[in-house]
């Protein structure tokens, strides 16, 4: 079986959306006083969409750190 070079592209893209769920999770769990749906529901998305997930994240729910 050939490897084309759309599966190094998968398999990049799914390193890159398993690194950001996992930056997701443990930031929600670690500093967000959110109900539990909605930090499910954004590691749900993360998983789902990948690095975009992580962007939509870090726009939509992170607040700026003071100073």
């Amino acid at each position: 079986m050939l490897i084309q070079p759309i599966d190094y592209f998968l398999i990049a893209w799914f390193a890159i959306a398993a690194a950001s769920t996992l930056y997701v999770g443990i930031d929600q769990y670690r500093n967000n006083p959110e109900p539990v749906v909605m930090k499910w529901g954004f590691i749900l998305v993360t998983l789902y969409m990948g690095p975009l997930g992580l962007l939509l994240y870090v726009l939509a729910d992170k607040e700026p750190r003071p100073g």
